[in-house]
């Protein structure tokens, strides 16, 4: 973990809805933030600990990890650059965060005062709008992935995945799969086993290419017909 000195003003990564803030909105915002860079594999937030801040990841990507029954590892959803975390935590009756944060790629994250950030929701309505447009399309993308986890079979459960990651993670066909088989099986509820057995089969009926951990999607529309089978 090591700080990142740069100004909001003169940041080239701010999100959508920064970049409608004006320079004394955002000299207000970079008072209350710290850019920090972290590696592959590090904490950025721990389950139970306080809550002192909301999250935004400028650079890579980071999964959401929730602990379970037996002390599992649950991983909720993968965020990107431009995704907010925390956003939960401006709530005052909040203490603690809800789940971890840990980097899957080397990231960069900026960590904003809570009362800074809640501070410019309320002076700038357009801002405000635009961060409640994020937090509800992660929302949407993750309810919708709950429903066919609990739906769907171990095919379809995989498949959807797939297409989740290409879709609305990585944006494109071809990604480095920056998740293990043990945590893809976290995902969607299995075990690794069952994830590699059905990569495997994936992979036999020429939907997608795996080398050296980068997915291809080869037919996307029999991955569709798979996810809408079930």
């Amino acid at each position: 973990m090591n700080l990142i000195a740069n100004t909001c003003v003169d940041c080239s990564l701010k999100s959508g809805a920064v970049s409608v803030l004006d320079n004394n909105e955002l000299c207000a915002l970079e008072e209350g933030c710290a850019k920090t860079a972290y590696q592959k594999g590090e904490l950025i937030f721990k389950e139970g600990g306080p809550v002192q801040h909301i999250i935004y990841i400028r650079k890579g990507f980071v999964k959401l990890v929730k602990k379970g029954a037996g002390g599992k590892d649950f991983i909720l959803s993968v965020s990107k650059q431009g995704s907010y975390l925390g956003i939960q935590n401006l709530d005052e009756n909040i203490k603690t965060n809800y789940f971890s944060a840990i980097t899957l790629t080397n990231s960069e994250v900026c960590f904003i005062d809570r009362h800074c950030f809640a501070s410019l929701l309320k002076q700038n309505g357009e801002f405000a709008l635009k961060v409640l447009s994020t937090v509800f399309n992660d929302e949407m993308n993750y309810f919708d992935r709950l429903v066919k986890n609990v739906q769907q079979q171990l095919p379809g459960r995989l498949a959807n995945t797939i297409s989740y990651f290409a879709n609305e993670v990585y944006g494109e066909n071809t990604f480095a799969l920056n998740l293990t088989q043990t945590e893809i099986a976290a995902l969607i509820g299995t075990s690794r086993e069952s994830v590699s057995r059905i990569l495997k089969e994936f992979q036999e009926m020429g939907i997608i290419a795996l080398e050296h951990n980068v997915l291809t999607i080869l037919n996307e529309k029999k991955l569709e017909e798979i996810k809408q089978k079930g």
